[in-house]
């Protein structure tokens, strides 16, 4: 539980968490895993979050991949409930297989997940755990030049933003980065609601994975309902940029002593100029299809030596309370912000028609 100097708690009332489940040939680990996470998830986050386990409602969408590529089905959405029981079930139907030609159907299970029918006032979360890219990045061998069903991630990825959607991707290594263009894009992508992406290593680990995610969210939207009214006025009343907005918000959370629980693992991929440069290509482009040809080739090796091979080590998971960091105070400004607007490729807001600071 997040807190301040005074020891006031900075707990939410409610969660709503959906699992974007790959559910093609490779994904039987990680399917168990989930299944096996869910009382965990339950009782951890309840304890932690303070809140009632009836407050935690979690939705299924599994997903393979279209036809002719597989012929099963491209998704299978099993709604929102605030059963484990349920759950779990949801789950222990879940078979992997199939899968055709690499990229799946992660983006028409991104637009499930906008029309589900979200909790109004809950922390809303997506986790999307796959070892895979969605199609029409740029991929080798992808059967669909373009996204097959007309919905574009990038333009998903900034109404899930808008409706206070985090995303966040579990990339289940080292199959997701054996992919050119995969690992940059779902930086870009969780980048855009503000989310993260976690690379996970060993599918046991995924429980500690999403624990941790789920009380950090929660405890980030509680900060977010503290100060969004303030944070609103002064980027879009005053127009004070969002940098000293952040800055301004970091000193003072820093002196009051709040403290957040958060989530770290150790990043197992080798950065470079060109991927940094990818990233912020997928960041700026209106669509995949205008961000494809400005991707670049990425020399070398994607994930670090030590995390692969004969020999390879997990990357190192802590979770912890810890005294708010900039980045976090970044997230709660930038998801303040919004959440009454418009947001253009690259970032740029405009307040929504909704805002009282529209301005036609």
């Amino acid at each position: 539980m997040s807190t301040t100097q005074d020891g006031k708690s900075t707990a939410a009332k409610s969660i709503d968490i959906v699992f974007l489940q790959d559910a093609t040939g490779s994904q039987g680990p990680y399917i168990r895993a989930a299944r096996q996470a869910i009382q965990q998830i339950c009782s951890k986050v309840s304890a932690s979050a303070e809140l009632s386990q009836g407050a935690i409602r979690f939705g299924l969408i599994a997903f393979r991949d279209h036809p002719p590529q597989d012929m099963s089905f491209v998704t299978k959405n099993f709604g929102f409930t605030a059963e484990q029981s349920v759950m779990k079930k949801n789950l222990d139907g879940l078979i992997a297989s199939g899968g055709g030609d690499g990229p799946e159907a992660q983006t028409a299970a991104l637009a499930d997940a906008l029309n589900l029918e979200w909790a109004e006032g809950a922390a809303k979360m997506v986790v999307l755990i796959t070892d895979a890219p969605p199609h029409g990045i740029g991929e080798d061998n992808d059967g669909f030049a373009e996204s097959p069903d007309q919905n574009d991630p990038l333009q998903l990825a900034r109404q899930m933003a808008e409706r206070g959607i985090t995303l966040f991707v579990i990339a289940c290594e080292p199959t997701l980065s054996r992919y050119r263009n995969a690992v940059d894009f779902y930086k870009a992508l969780a980048d855009i609601t503000s989310g993260k992406v976690f690379p996970l290593t060993l599918a046991e680990k995924l429980g500690d994975y999403i624990v941790g995610t789920t009380i950090e969210t929660i405890e980030t939207e509680k900060l977010i309902a503290e100060f969004e009214e303030v944070i609103v006025d002064d980027i879009y009343g005053s127009e004070t940029p969002m940098e000293q907005v952040t800055d301004k918000l970091h000193s003072k959370l820093a002196d009051t002593g709040v403290q957040i629980n958060t989530l770290n693992v150790e990043n197992i991929y080798n950065e470079s100029p060109q991927s940094t440069s990818n990233t912020n290509v997928w960041l700026s482009a209106p669509m995949i299809a205008a961000g494809r040809p400005k991707v670049v080739q990425v020399e070398g090796p994607r994930v670090k030596s030590v995390f692969v091979g004969r020999g390879a080590r997990a990357p190192e998971v802590a979770f912890m309370p810890q005294a708010i960091n900039m980045s976090q105070t970044s997230r709660v400004v930038k998801q303040s912000a919004m959440r009454q607007c418009v947001i253009a490729p690259g970032g740029a807001m405009t307040p929504s028609a909704s805002s009282k600071y529209y301005r036609g």
